[in-house]
């Protein structure tokens, strides 16, 4: 059974132009168009076979990377469509007579966001019908007006219509011709068609999430969902040890505190923002310092450890992220970190530019066992959670 799809893309938008002079179709939700959401989805499903995007040529500018980017799969197809709606899809149903088409979807480009599993399921349950959409139940007070007079209508006899809606493609195309000679002024959607041409539909009902994009409040709306859901939480940890050599101070966390000792390293041996940058690398799902910034390499000798800071908080940025709070542990016997938590928090408030609130700093013991417990070093553990853009 050959399964195609005809999204209607051609529509001025002339209800949103008040506030955008961009067809809703082609306006961007996280560096993707309206409407190659929908294409996405179909495109995903192994069920579909053709793909038929109707556009206006004269919104060829919005529209001709959208073609390149999808001229390397087949399936799909871009064509004019006309000066209404139904005359797109007449020019859609036109053009898949070569296909053999069987049943046949028609959807909206301005509603995006509807879930994949509902191409399925409309497929499962065309049954021994003609057609069959998806509808949501109405939950506000129905009313009717007439003139000046305001009269509740019973809601339960009514429902909303969506899209995607699928027809048996032959019943659907003769349901065009006739309606087509009835020379009716307004037809809105596909299911009015079928409606006029005493087809058998069947319905479903779905999720009022599946809304459509007709005015800047509805663009709003799905561009902030899909910001939301485009948002994922990760974590990094990251661990480093540097050893105590002769000196009489060490850097940590990029504050100079007075000590008996110096801390030994490629670099300037800065064990805390080490073991932060790494774990930001790991949250990021990237490699560790070393691999950036191999000790072996001279240009790093006696380096200021901001500058591995900086190359991990650029990286982060390059992923739309930002962190949402830091758990840093500093194991060793001296110095006593707590005479200096202070200035480090609000050192790396700056570094990472983040507020206070966000740093966690709590210094221990190993209770004497181990390097640390000797005096040998300083080690330092730091946990890291991010927010960054998914792909």
């Amino acid at each position: 059974m050959v399964k195609s799809v005809i999204i209607c893309a051609a529509g001025k938008s002339s209800r949103l132009l008040e506030n955008i002079d961009i067809p809703k179709q082609y306006l961007q939700v996280c560096n993707k168009t309206i409407l190659e959401f929908s294409i996405d989805k179909f495109l995903l499903n192994i069920k579909i076979d053709n793909i038929i995007v109707c556009v206006n040529n004269t919104h060829i500018n919005y529209y001709s990377d959208i073609k390149n980017k999808y001229s390397k799969f087949d399936k799909i197809v871009f064509i004019e469509g006309g000066n209404s709606r139904s005359e797109s899809v007449n020019k859609g149903l036109n053009y898949l007579k070569k296909s053999k088409t069987d049943i046949v979807f028609i959807h909206d480009a301005a509603r995006p966001n509807f879930q994949e599993d509902l191409i399925d399921k409309l497929i499962d349950n065309l049954s021994t019908y003609d057609a069959i959409i998806p509808v949501t139940k109405i939950t506000d007070t129905l009313k009717k007006v007439e003139e000046n007079k305001l009269t509740t209508i019973n809601r339960d006899n009514y429902v909303l219509s969506q899209t995607p809606q699928l027809f048996i493609y032959s019943k659907l195309l003769g349901a065009h011709k006739y309606t087509k000679s009835l020379e009716i002024l307004q037809i809105t959607d596909d299911s009015q068609v079928a409606e006029l041409y005493n087809l058998k539909i069947n319905k479903i009902y779905n999720t009022e999430e599946n809304f459509k994009i007709t005015t800047f409040d509805d663009y709003m709306r799905f561009q902030s969902q899909k910001e939301i859901n485009n948002i994922s939480t990760r974590v990094g940890i990251g661990f480093d040890v540097h050893k105590f050599k002769s000196g009489d101070s060490i850097k940590l966390f990029g504050i100079i505190i007075p000590h008996n000792k110096s801390l030994d390293g490629h670099s300037d041996a800065d064990v805390g923002l080490h073991a932060i940058t790494d774990a930001i690398y790991g949250a990021l799902g990237l490699d560790d310092i070393g691999y950036y910034f191999n000790p072996n390499n001279l240009k790093w000798k006696d380096a200021d450890s901001k500058i591995f800071l900086d190359d991990a908080l650029k990286k982060l940025d390059d992923m739309f992220g930002q962190i949402i709070n830091m758990d840093i542990n500093v194991i060793c016997e001296e110095p006593k970190i707590n005479l200096y938590r202070s200035n480090i928090k609000n050192n790396l408030s700056k570094l990472l530019s983040i507020s206070l609130s966000k740093i966690s700093i709590k210094a221990t013991t190993t209770e004497k066992l181990g390097f640390t417990g000797r005096k040998e070093g300083i080690a330092v553990q730091v946990l890291v959670n991010i927010n960054i853009r998914s792909s």
